[in-house]
């Protein structure tokens, strides 16, 4: 069971001019099914074919819960922004796995989706000199897995052709990663005029990712104070209703009717404030919701782009490596032709050694030329991070301002309309309809002698009634009965006549 999202293309109109738009990905509109792990292979694959490129987050994951209404909808929003950036940004618009991935039908989607190699002319250079950290290696295919029916033996062969393949891939790739890891732990890395832009650039996104950090911490128990703001307004206008509903019932309100203007005093002052601990109960959730949509999300979704600034850094650092263990390479080899060369016996080895050199600068040129494109293609995407990310922050900033602003202004207008309402009141107005509690004492007590003598009067009148009488015990005969008296309730038993004498 999965998630499939409709994505359609539609292409910028042509210039009033006349004149070809260069914006266009496609010349024509389309409209395809993709699944989420589709957008997956998308953000790798444009990792692979533009290194250096800052490539858009993608949304999180999520285990539980991934068929709800409110998942899918959000995921949806946040892998159209996805898909918005990537299209905009000047780096990863022309690449192919974009293009297929836009307009490609299933069958040709699924033949690129399994093709480890996907891509031409540059884009296959790159993505065969990726570094092995850089790119973990993905077993063959599973359904030429092993102990499968195989209908031919051409089947057969074919699945060790490819086994071997992959094996002899992976056991290289272990080696190039072993020759890198060396390099960058000696420390003998080539060195360029740009390393000291690029560790500038390394300093200050990581003091921006840090400031940021702190702002969304910040942000956080903000919200939390927010929303327990909210709660506890609630829980204060429910308080405030029940001494309403008190006083009301002591003054003899409750029962007159629906007319809360009935109430008086110190009743009326709770009912009024509790109207607007209401009123500002949901205020506060409100502007609790608008924080979250309006301040924290874009704050987090901007440290996502952060952290997507610090892989393209990383993209460009490992090409560095990779170059800087080609011209380590290189050079062994040129020590070693020359040792050949000079030792006698050894001139046949000196052969295949000029061969591996020669392989050795070839791949030290491919190299070379990635290491520099990747590098201004880094220096050009952070520029342009730059320009974004002062436009971002100053929306985000001016929009949170306007929410403050908002929300206090309408806070400000409930509390001052309540203060002109309770100051009409007369809060002494609470006796017992116009009665203090004395004379109501005093009232209680007169009426209490009344009902005394009422009392009396019926007690007497109840005496002078006849009631009826039980009858006496019967009296004790002498037919062969005893009577006894038992908690004055009479008993019989039979007398047994005494033994005579003989």
């Amino acid at each position: 069971k999965f998630t499939m999202y409709r994505v359609n293309y539609d292409p910028p109109p042509p210039p009033a001019d006349g004149s070809s738009s260069s914006d266009a990905i496609l010349s024509y509109a389309t409209s395809v099914n993709r699944r989420y792990s589709d957008f997956s292979w998308l953000y790798e694959r444009l990792h692979k074919e533009r290194p250096g490129a800052i490539v858009p987050p993608l949304p999180d994951k999520q285990s539980v819960s991934r068929f709800s209404e409110v998942f899918i909808e959000g995921r949806r929003f946040h892998l159209e922004i996805f898909l918005r950036r990537v299209v905009c940004n000047p780096e990863l618009k022309d690449t192919e796995c974009l293009l297929v991935f836009l307009g490609g039908g299933d069958d040709e989607f699924k033949k690129a989706k399994k093709d480890g190699s996907f891509g031409s002319g540059k884009a296959n250079v790159e993505a065969a000199n990726e570094v092995a950290a850089d790119e973990p290696y993905q077993p063959f295919d599973p359904e030429m897995a092993p102990g499968a029916h195989y209908n031919s033996q051409h089947d057969y062969n074919k699945l060790i052709d490819k086994v071997e393949g992959e094996l002899s891939t992976k056991k290289a790739g272990i080696k190039k990663w072993i020759k890198e890891r060396k390099t960058s732990l000696k420390g003998t890395m080539v060195r360029s005029p740009d390393d000291a832009i690029f560790d500038e650039i390394t300093n200050y996104v990581s003091a921006l990712e840090m400031g940021l950090k702190r702002i969304d911490t910040q942000t956080s128990s903000l919200i939390r104070r927010d929303k327990d703001v909210s709660t506890c307004m609630l829980e204060f206008g429910l308080g405030c209703d029940a001494l309403c509903h008190i006083d009301d019932e002591i003054n003899g309100v409750i029962g007159e009717g629906d007319d809360t203007t009935s109430s008086t005093g110190i009743g009326q002052t709770f009912r009024q404030m509790g109207k607007t601990a209401d009123e500002i109960s949901k205020l506060s959730y409100e502007y609790y919701e608008k924080e979250l949509s309006c301040f924290r999300e874009p704050l987090r979704d901007h440290l996502k782009m952060i952290h997507a600034v610090k892989i393209a850094l990383q993209k460009r650092h490992n090409r560095r490596v990779t170059y800087s263990t080609c011209i380590n390479a290189v050079e062994s080899k040129k020590a070693s032709v020359h040792k050949y060369k000079i030792t006698p016996g050894k001139e046949g080895k000196s052969v295949d050694a000029a061969a591996s050199l020669a392989r050795a600068e070839a791949t030290l040129i491919v190299a070379k030329q990635n290491y520099e494109e990747c590098s201004q293609r880094a220096l050009r995407e952070v520029d342009r991070f730059r320009r974004e990310n002062a436009s971002y922050m100053y929306a985000t900033m001016l929009e949170f301002a306007k929410v403050q602003k908002e929300h206090h202004d309408k806070m400000n207008n409930a509390w001052g309309a309540l203060v002109p309402e309770l100051e009409g009141l007369d809060a002494s107005d609470s006796g017992l309809r116009g009665k203090s509690f004395v004379e109501a004492s005093a009232a209680a007590s007169k009426n209490d002698s009344n009902v005394g003598r009422e009392v009396e009067a019926v007690t007497t009148d109840v005496q002078n009634i006849a009631m009826p009488s039980y009858p006496p015990p019967p009296e004790p005969t002498s037919n062969g009965m005893e009577s006894s008296v038992l908690n004055e309730a009479v008993r019989y038993r039979t007398v047994d006549p005494l033994p005579t004498e003989e």
